[in-house]
């Protein structure tokens, strides 16, 4: 497994840079007060990226950067460049992003309402692989089509898979099919002793089981098993069940289609597919380094 680091040096220079104003603290503080935002503007050749101006423009320009850089991954796997310019937000501190619509226990989130990609400032090494997730459920969707839903486990499980995107050494390009496979130990373990969430519940799982306020256990499960299948699509099966089900979906508008279309009529190929899935799974060897920076 390679490690990113290219962009870890070119990052190093804006860490120092990267402190929030003390009076946007205070004021954001204050409950019930509406934090008065100052916007900048900078664009890319695919983003369009509001950002406060409390941050660092070098810092916006390397988000800028990645977001480029990740959405050239998307594009080889799904064919498809967006017509317009993706929107993002790029928030100073935890007060404005909260005001701004993101909940406290999220580093960033993609509105469906609104198409804009919403980031919080953090760490690089923290920043970067939730840009790369959040964008996937940004690209995903103008993907799709707007209003069009897309299940948990694939928009999820795509996300996790892109999240843990690394690059190819000595060079700064990323590479779609090296990932951060980590996450596979949970779900070598549960299918090991049984326990694993079987394929049929976990295509059908509702956004609830995804973020359980009483179980986080739960939640990190069908993250973790979301991505095992996602996974296993792309490197097992070299990627068509991947972009086979998102395109019947962009056809279609139809999540049953996409389940057929993949999974077989009435999900008759579906206890098939959990077979290959668990046997492909439990044989994969872990990455068991810590990666450079992530």
């Amino acid at each position: 497994m390679k490690t990113p680091g290219a962009w870890l040096l070119t990052f190093a220079a804006s860490l120092s840079l990267t402190t929030r104003a003390p009076g946007q603290e205070e004021v954001g503080v204050k409950k019930g007060k509406k934090i008065a935002i100052e916007w900048a503007k900078l664009e890319t050749k695919s983003y369009a990226i509001e950002y406060e101006t409390a941050i660092p423009v070098s810092a916006v320009r390397q988000i800028g950067d990645e977001l480029e850089r990740v959405l050239e991954q998307y594009i080889v796997v799904f064919k498809y460049k967006p017509t317009e310019k993706l929107k993002v937000k790029f928030l100073d501190s935890p007060n404005t992003y909260e005001q701004e619509g993101g909940l406290p226990s999220t580093a960033g989130h993609f509105d469906t309402g609104t198409g804009y990609l919403y980031l919080k400032q953090l760490p690089f090494h923290e920043l970067v692989p939730t840009t790369y997730h959040e964008a996937c459920h940004q690209y995903l969707q103008f993907y799709v089509g707007k209003g069009v839903k897309v299940p948990m486990w694939f928009t999820e499980g795509m996300a996790e898979y892109f999240g843990g995107i690394q690059e190819v050494k000595g060079t700064k390009k990323l590479d779609h099919k090296m990932i951060d496979n980590r996450k596979l130990r949970m779900i070598q373990e549960k299918i090991a002793t049984r326990t694993a969430i079987p394929l049929e519940k976990l295509i059908g799982a509702p956004y609830e089981d995804f973020h359980s306020k009483d179980d986080p256990q739960k939640e990190g499960l069908h993250y973790a098993e979301s991505f095992s299948v996602i996974y296993f699509f792309m490197q097992g099966m070299g990627g068509k069940p991947v972009f086979q089900y998102a395109s019947e979906l962009k056809k279609t508008k139809s999540e049953a289609a996409a389940n057929e279309k993949v999974f077989g009529k009435d999900l008759k190929n579906l206890k098939a597919m959990e077979v290959k899935w668990k046997t492909y799974v439990a044989q994969v060897k872990v990455e068991e380094r810590q990666r450079s920076g992530f």
